[in-house]
């Protein structure tokens, strides 16, 4: 494993490290996976890195600097002479966290490798991952579950203005369970908060996404611009939290990528058991609904978990949003 870390840090070194800010391009992260990092599972096969590079397709120039650290192209992925594979992430798939889940449990649970094992050598890596892909939610439910969320929500217990959690989490909020494992958490937050917000985050690495690249977050952040991006050593399990700067004035909640929808705030901002804001579903599962691009396969899932759920009222609402934004949009048939 200690030759894993030293090819992070190689890694980082050669493709320069995207956080640092001011750059277009580099690591975006990094770290251990595979089934081959788990030490019941040596010699099954081999260990990898997941990389999360930008650009997403990596230039002429990265893939370059890859063939010089010695990493062979071996379909989508690179093989490395020293014995391990880096494979390449898709941003949005949410793989990644997937396999940490499944890592996790892999390493907790030495019944559950063996089983792994069997599968993965019958079938393969694939058929091996889904065979055990609902077991590492549930151990994942169990040992994480909402722990991310309480670490955000204490943070945020002094913040004077709305604020709510949105994304994937709001909507396990909404159904009271940990339906998947996450890789951030989408926290929506009145734009008015920005100078208080500065204070309660102090002792976090802020960053602003803006023109492709990192700038420090040190300043209120004018439209378009609306995501602060923030990293805290002990908010566990998941990379970052995303707040999402948010127009919730007069008592509406606005549609950042549409001013025409609106949601009376107080139904757009419910609560959760535990007693922490969240997004309302409808308006949760409109940005899923991704009218500007195509749907991803985790915002698929996610409304045919939900869509049951919603009462006629929200169905109604997403149903004449979607209409407006995007008349030939797949989820129409489902809300009549």
């Amino acid at each position: 494993m200690s030759d894993l870390n030293a090819a992070i840090h190689e890694l980082r070194n050669a493709l320069g490290d995207y956080l640092e800010g001011g750059r277009q391009e580099g690591v975006f992260h990094a770290q251990t996976g595979g089934p081959g990092s788990v030490p019941a599972l040596s010699g099954l096969d081999l260990p990898e890195l997941h990389l999360d590079l930008l650009p997403e397709r990596p230039s002429e120039e990265q893939r370059s600097t890859l063939l010089t650290l010695g990493y062979v192209p071996e379909g989508e992925s690179y093989l490395h002479p020293a014995g391990w594979r880096l494979v390449l992430l898709d941003h949005s798939s949410g793989w990644r966290a997937e396999q940490q889940a499944l890592r996790a449990l892999l390493l907790a649970d030495s019944d559950a490798a063996s089983r792994y094992r069997q599968v993965f050598l019958a079938e393969g890596r694939q058929a091996a991952d889904e065979a055990l892909k609902a077991e590492a939610t549930a151990h994942h439910a169990r040992t994480v579950g909402f722990a991310p969320a309480q670490f955000v929500a204490q943070a945020l217990t002094e913040l004077e203005a709305p604020w709510m959690f949105a994304g994937g989490l709001a909507l396990d909020l909404h159904l009271n369970r940990i339906t998947r494992p996450h890789d951030d958490l989408d926290v929506a937050v009145a734009r008015e908060a920005q100078p208080q917000l500065l204070e309660l985050f102090s002792d976090w690495k802020l960053d602003a996404p803006q023109g492709g690249m990192y700038q420090p977050w040190t300043a209120p952040l004018e439209p378009p611009l609306h995501q602060i991006h923030a990293r805290h050593p002990a908010l566990p399990d998941v990379l970052m939290l995303d707040l999402l700067l948010t127009d919730l004035s007069g008592g509406l909640w606005h549609y950042r990528r549409d001013p025409r929808v609106t949601l009376p705030l107080a139904e757009a901002r419910l609560w959760s058991s535990a007693g922490w804001p969240y997004l309302a579903p409808q308006a949760a599962l409109l940005f899923k609904a991704a009218a500007d691009r195509k749907v991803r396969g985790k915002d698929a899932r996610d409304f045919e978990r939900v869509r049951p759920t919603l009462d006629g009222q929200a169905l109604k609402w997403l149903r004449g949003a979607l209409e407006l934004l995007d008349p030939e949009h797949p989820w129409l048939e489902r809300l009549h």
